[in-house]
């Protein structure tokens, strides 16, 4: 295999196995999956060949022995033999249409079959000239409508606009919340929230799910397909409908009478792995869920279930919220982030679910970027200091830490670069004065470029000019694991490093993570009292909501900021905060839920 072991690489791969096994009619249930392999590699939150690496590919859900063999031998040889025997005799042309929207398995088959597809690099623009020329409304099974929405697939792709492009949070929030407040103006829509992985704050985003409320699901169906913005109405039904967006993103529907809408909520929350769990759960009561909500599985059953919530007519148990939905299943409500079969109802059960991190925990934040121009290693912020302290004051922060990069090392002598950081002192200290107005504390920082030999690119005499410092890798990312682990904590071994930034380094989409000993990383931060990021930037999420999860349990304290290079960007806290959550974080695992004095005396020890 040539391309590069990403997630989305090894997921379109195992689509692609999937699909070949469907053509050659193999079981079903090895399709399945397949189908699910890829899933769950696809909205992994964490580099699977990571999980791999540290012989933790088996804790992904969703890949069981075979398919982590086959992955094993793929990570070690570049190549899967059972996978290759699976392509064989297939046109090569019919993997590419595959990314294609509204083309499935059976249909790049026969398309690439009859047109000769065989090379996969030129199989779009022929199944293009083919639809162009008419041809495809020829064929047995397809038809001109057939023909017309494959040519509008197959343009839109040429376009760029790839099937099921995953979104960033952020992205897919702002999305949902223009749908939300358009939905909200009908008349017949008595709540409208978002489902699925939007809800449960997974860092990337398929389809966008929606759930509404009503007593009249027609006016509200009619109401969502005629919404301005979309490009097309998918398909609509009694119980839900789908369009498809102008940029291409898909948003899902669904219906349901307020009476029953807390049994439909849950459900399509998921994860699909918490609910199989819930369901076990359940059975095990004598009960069996469903999106409406609850039954008996025997007659004779006592339930124990106020009949208050019963709907003779249906022979069903409706539920209205969430909370009372897992409440008559002898559960507390369960916080959709951490809804992911991850040990969540083992411990609800007990009664020892985490009190999860609130946005409003925080107290401040120390990763963000002024304009002062110090001649900086990499870009300026783009908001003045005061403009950025009116900001902290105005979210109720304590504190505010600037961490501008450090001044660029090139065409400068320690001695320059001890002038620049005595005149930004000078002239933050200044700045305050005159801003007596302003109750933040500010904190001067820095972020400090860790280079590739461990060293901290600060002259030792100029950290005298900070109260701490944001250690970051910014460049030689290919380097061995054993490197970059001894890199990242030599890098934490000076006394004013007190935090390591955007951990993995990971860019969500675009850039794989490196290659680090994580453990041993761990282990240094707890023994010297340092912090790891999690870094609120949409384009990185980092550290990941799985790394989170594994520092809290080794004992590790993270701070969560955003890299704001704009006071707006200093609002995408929620987004950490949501990250943490995932990570099942609590108030105490995050200093910069402390109150001033207290994170100060960290900061500064």
């Amino acid at each position: 295999m040539a391309e590069k072991l990403t997630n989305e690489n090894i997921a379109r791969l195992l689509r692609q196995v999937s699909a070949a096994y469907t053509i050659k009619g193999i079981n079903r249930f090895r399709i399945i999956a397949y189908d699910k392999a890829s899933e769950a590699v696809e909205k992994s939150n964490i580099e699977v060949k990571d999980l791999w690496d540290e012989g933790r590919l088996s804790n992904l859900p969703g890949i069981g022995p075979t398919i982590a063999g086959h992955l094993d031998e793929l990570f070690k040889t570049g190549r899967v033999k059972r996978f290759e025997k699976a392509f064989q005799d297939l046109p090569q042309g019919m993997f590419p249409l595959l990314d294609v929207p509204g083309i499935g398995p059976k249909s790049s088959y026969k398309l690439a079959k009859e047109f000769k597809l065989h090379d996969a690099g030129k199989a779009i623009t022929g199944l293009l000239k083919a639809a162009q020329a008419g041809k495809i409304a020829k064929l047995d099974g397809f038809g001109e409508k057939s023909q017309a929405d494959i040519l509008d697939a197959l343009k839109r792709f040429k376009k760029g606009q790839v099937k099921k492009r995953r979104m960033s949070l952020p992205y897919a929030g702002a999305t949902a919340d223009q749908m939300l407040i358009y939905l909200k103006k009908s008349p017949a829509v008595v709540e409208a929230v978002p489902l699925g992985s939007l809800r449960r704050g997974v860092s990337t985003i398929g389809d966008i799910d929606i759930g509404v409320a009503t007593e009249n699901p027609g006016a509200v169906l009619e109401w969502f397909t005629a919404y301005p913005k979309k490009s097309k109405i998918v398909e609509t039904g009694p119980t839900g409908a789908t369009i498809l967006l102008e940029t291409g993103q898909q948003i899902d529907i669904r219906v349901q009478s307020p009476v029953s809408f807390g049994a439909m909520f849950q459900y399509f929350t998921g994860s699909k792995e918490h609910n199989i769990r819930l369901r076990e759960f359940a059975l095990r009561k004598g009960f069996s869920l469903s999106e409406y909500g609850i039954k008996k599985t025997s007659k004779g059953h006592n339930t124990g279930i106020p009949g208050k919530y019963f709907n003779k007519k249906l022979n069903i148990y409706e539920f209205p919220t969430e909370e009372e939905f897992y409440h008559v299943l002898g559960l507390p409500w369960i916080p959709p982030e951490i809804r992911e079969n991850s040990g969540e109802i083992e411990k609800a059960v007990k009664n020892r679910l985490p009190r999860l991190i609130e946005l409003k925990d925080i107290k401040g934040e120390v990763h963000v970027h002024s304009d002062y121009n110090l001649k900086p290693s990499h870009d300026l912020g783009s908001s003045s200091l005061e403009d950025l302290l009116k900001t902290a004051d105005g979210m109720g922060y304590e504190y505010l830490g600037i961490s501008d990069h450090n001044p660029r090392l090139a065409n400068h002598t320690e001695k320059d670069i001890e002038l620049i950081m005595k005149g930004r002192k000078d002239k933050y200290e200044h700045i305050l004065v005159s801003n007596k107005n302003v109750r933040v504390k500010l904190f001067i920082m820095l972020e400090v470029d860790i280079l590739p030999d461990g060293k901290l690119a600060l002259p030792e005499r100029a950290f005298q000019y900070v109260d701490a410092v944001v250690v970051s890798v910014h460049s030689s990312f290919g380097m061995s694991k054993e490197k970059m682990t001894d890199r990242i904590i030599k890098g934490l071994s000076y006394p004013k490093a007190k935090i390591l930034g955007h951990p993995t380094g990971r860019l969500i989409a675009s850039r794989e993570g490196y290659e680090v000993n994580w453990q041993k990383v761990f282990d240094f931060c707890k023994k010297y009292n340092k912090a790891l990021e999690i870094n609120s930037y949409p384009d990185r999420l980092d550290l990941p909501d799985v790394m989170v999860k594994r520092a809290i349990e080794n004992g590790n304290k993270l701070v969560i900021d955003t890299d704001s290079h704009h006071k707006d960007q200093m609002r995408l806290i929620a987004y950490g905060v949501t990250v943490a959550r995932r990570g099942w974080a609590e108030k105490s695992d995050i200093l910069n839920t402390l109150p001033y004095n207290e994170f100060k005396s960290w900061l500064t020890a």
